[in-house]
């Protein structure tokens, strides 16, 4: 049987090809040998210039760290991967907002309930942690995040969305620069939970957005620090006039948020957290007749919430936190059950609520958490039938099976009251396995 020299010559190239993948991918294999070009075995033996990348096992992580080195072979720039795979199964014994995960209970039909069973992988998560290149004074990282709950995908077809997407360059003053997308500046603490809501429209508030952040980090004695926050965050809100603009770009100006964190250890060695924080803007309404705008910035709403929080590590494997809020107009940060402005009575809808978490760690692999959160509007701001109030009581089990692999349960009790309307209530049960790296 003849073999033509093109096809020869491309089956020695594939079989080099996969010897050379699989020495670069063997995790036992020296980080300094699997980076070696192949040309490197006919460098004189002094090596008076090392390899430009490296990969490097951290320890605790499945995944290596990849890095770009100075002929010296001082790192300049790093780049980690990092995520996770989720799969989640929830059973509600009412119909919930949204389904795959739950804000608030929806009402019932002709006073019964609609039970629902719900399953996805859509909160799989992918990131890269980027870091440098650096300077003596300023330090530069950036982190790219996304997963896959982006819009107009189906339940087995996701796109993908952007979490988080930002720089950031720190001084050695204690003064540093973040530009991107990520948290809100006024969050400090987040719920530890299943729900992919983390009680969003009962209790917490902010979710993330683009912003320009300037901090300012102050040390004080020993591991006590005080760090000021301010930001500039893109202002995401409805479209309520129905005249195909948002009302938070309307008012022609960006959200403004602060936060005021101190961290100090009290009780354990680990860092206690306490700050103030809140966010200012508004929301522009026009005038429309049959969609088509006929005056333009006919209302402005005001936008504003004050809020305290709090961390306290009480023991090595316990610790208690929560948040505290008021505020108004705060649909576009999960407040008010989603209600910010009511076109009805042209008022905007004033909001308080808080949650409180107690997370314990028994064991090297078992974490038990319990927690609450409320959502309470104004009921002279609402209108009948919307929602008045939202509670939601929940508890969870995380287990670890494998350093890399954890499966997890938790039951929730959600109800959601509406204005002269009959309570709803909803059981939910949900069970995830996730798969971290």
């Amino acid at each position: 049987m003849k073999i033509a020299w093109n096809r020869y010559v491309a089956l020695i190239i594939g079989v080099v090809l996969v010897g050379m993948t699989a020495r670069a991918a063997d995790p036992v294999q020296p980080a300094a040998e699997a980076a070696k070009p192949a040309a490197e075995a006919s460098k004189p033996a002094a090596e008076a210039a090392k390899s430009a990348v490296e990969i490097n096992m951290k320890s605790g992580s499945v995944v290596p760290e990849l890095t770009v080195n100075k002929p010296s072979g001082k790192p300049i720039f790093s780049l980690k991967p990092y995520g996770y795979v989720k799969l989640d199964a929830s059973y509600d014994t009412s119909r919930v907002q949204v389904g795959d995960y739950a804000f608030y209970v929806l009402p019932q039909v002709n006073g019964e309930r609609d039970n629902e069973f719900n399953m996805t992988a859509r909160e799989t998560r992918i990131g890269l942690e980027l870091m440098g290149p650096d300077t003596e004074d300023w330090k530069t990282t950036g982190k790219i995040e996304v997963d896959f709950y982006g819009p107009s995908g189906t339940a087995n077809s996701a796109n993908l969305r952007l979490r988080l997407g930002y720089l950031d360059v720190a001084h050695s003053s204690g003064f540093s620069v973040r530009a991107g997308q990520d948290w809100e500046t006024f969050v400090t603490v987040i719920p530890r939970m299943l729900n992919f809501a983390i009680l969003a429209d009962a209790g917490q508030l902010g979710l993330r957005r683009p912003q320009l952040r300037l901090s300012q980090e102050v040390p004080i004695s020993g591991s006590t620090k005080f760090t000021a926050k301010v930001a500039a965050a893109r202002p995401i809100g409805q479209d309520l006039d129905g005249g195909g603009q948002d009302d938070g770009a309307d008012s022609g100006a960006p959200h403004f948020q602060y936060n005021a964190l101190l961290e100090t250890p009290l009780l354990t060695t680990k860092a206690s957290k306490f700050s103030f924080s809140g966010v200012i803007g508004r929301d522009t309404i026009d005038t429309t007749v049959s969609n088509k705008v006929v005056t333009t910035d006919e209302n402005n709403y005001n936008v504003w919430a004050m809020i305290g929080s709090a961390l306290l590590p009480v023991h090595q494997k316990v610790a208690l936190q929560g948040t505290l809020w008021t505020g108004e107009n705060l649909s576009t940060y999960y407040g008010g059950i989603g209600q910010g402005v009511n076109i009805a009575k042209q008022t905007a809808i004033g909001a308080k609520g808080f949650w409180v978490q107690i997370m314990t760690d028994p064991l090297e692999c078992l974490n038990w958490n319990l927690g609450y959160g409320l959502d309470d509007p104004s009921d002279a701001d609402l209108s009948k039938g919307n929602r008045a109030r939202n509670t939601m009581i929940f508890t969870s089990l995380y287990y670890k099976l494998t350093t890399a692999v954890t499966l997890a349960v938790e039951y929730s009790n959600i109800t959601t009251a509406y204005l002269q309307g009959d309570d709803a209530t909803d059981n939910r049960f949900q069970g995830s396995m996730i798969y971290k790296f």
